[in-house]
């Protein structure tokens, strides 16, 4: 009942594989390799990260004055919000060891090499990339709290 298999012609694709691997990558990818790429981040961005969201804690917190069931909600979300930036940061204090990255300041963190699933980029880029979406909520938040509390 079985289908018969098909011989893949792969000629074509290892070609290309081949051709990829010999082109030789643009400069600044090359500087980038050739510095130990770092594989946690640092502190400053787990700091912006709570900040932002924080930021939209007391943004929401604002736009609902006068309701307290959402105020309530809002106190939910701040102790969950708590929880998940505390839990790291208590995990992070135990066993005593430190991590280099951490004592790098952040503008050093930023301009050097940052390893990720997809390959290496600066930690600038990958702070940017963890950031954007948070920030964006944030944005929208602060529109939407805005269009709550004029249309009172």
């Amino acid at each position: 009942m079985g289908y018969p298999a098909e011989v893949m012609e792969t000629g074509v694709l290892e070609a290309e594989i081949e051709a990829a691997l010999k082109e030789r990558p643009e400069p600044a990818v090359m500087i980038l390799q050739m510095k130990q790429a770092n594989t946690s981040l640092h502190g400053g961005v787990f700091k912006a990260l709570a900040l932002i969201y924080a930021g939209l804690l007391v943004i929401f917190w604002a736009a609902f004055q006068g309701d307290k069931e959402a105020l309530f909600m809002v106190a939910i979300s701040a102790v969950y919000l708590a929880a998940y930036m505390g839990t790291p940061f208590m995990l992070s204090r135990v066993g005593g060891r430190v991590d280099p990255v951490q004592e790098k300041s952040l503008a050093a963190f930023l301009k050097e090499p940052f390893e990720t699933w997809t390959g290496v980029m600066s930690g600038r880029e990958a702070a940017l990339q963890i950031l954007l979406i948070p920030s964006a909520i944030l944005i929208a938040g602060a529109g939407m709290a805005l269009i709550v509390t004029m249309s009172r």
